[in-house]
């Protein structure tokens, strides 16, 4: 997409996903009303109440599902905002994780994010450091067997950082040369901001490791 249709989508984006938040605002506020007048009741005054409680909560949690999901869709929407930018990577790795999970769980892999042991982050393009993470963690699926794991982890890296996409549990034989194969249709993405694949194998954890460098832009 050109600069102005990416800006177009994204800021269409933004604003729909901040109405449907509004909206979940509303209902969330009506079922706890309900639920007060539920609590308000004689007991044994009302026929099922309990039932209704039950259905009540089932609202609740589902209008909280849907105001994360409209919250990560909003973020990403924004990532199109300005080309480069400071990105902090826990968040980066959230918002990754969040988005593309259904994706990877449909083949029973678990998608998370480990837990950053330092506050990293660099100046470059979030929108595509998102799409080459997509990229990769659609693919990953492939070399690993059901019940398996994709662990997303960030550290520094001389002259920028490093983010591990780190396969757990069993995979396919020969599934690095597999994944090289696909590295090249990313090539125009990774020059653009500055970045680097390659395979992580023992001793170290094995996946992809994905760097970027400081000076990408």
């Amino acid at each position: 997409m050109r600069d102005l249709e990416k800006a177009f989508w994204g800021k269409i984006t933004a604003s729909v996903t901040h109405e449907i938040k509004n909206t979940y605002a509303i209902i969330q506020e009506s079922s706890g009303l309900l639920s007060d007048l539920l609590t308000l009741q004689p007991e044994g005054s009302l026929i099922h109440k309990e039932k209704f409680q039950r259905v009540l909560d089932t609202i609740n949690n589902q209008v909280n599902r849907g105001v994360i999901l409209a919250t990560r869709l909003n973020q990403f929407a924004h990532s199109m905002d300005e080309p480069w930018t400071e990105v902090k990577m826990a968040d980066l790795l959230e918002l990754a994780v969040s988005l593309l999970q259904r994706l990877v769980r449909r083949r029973e892999i678990e998608l998370k994010a480990a837990t950053p042991e330092a506050d990293l982050s660099i100046r470059s393009n979030p929108f595509r450091l998102l799409l080459i993470l997509d990229s990769v963690i659609e693919r990953l699926p492939e070399v690993l067997k059901p019940g398996g794991q994709i662990v997303l982890q960030s550290s520094p890296a001389p002259e920028g950082l490093a983010i591990l996409l780190e396969v757990q549990g069993p995979k396919q034989a020969g599934w690095e040369g597999f994944l090289e194969q696909f590295f090249p249709s990313l090539k125009d993405f990774l020059e653009a901001v500055g970045a680097e694949l390659a395979i992580s194998s023992p001793p170290t954890p094995e996946g992809v490791i994905l760097t970027i460098k400081t000076s990408g832009e």
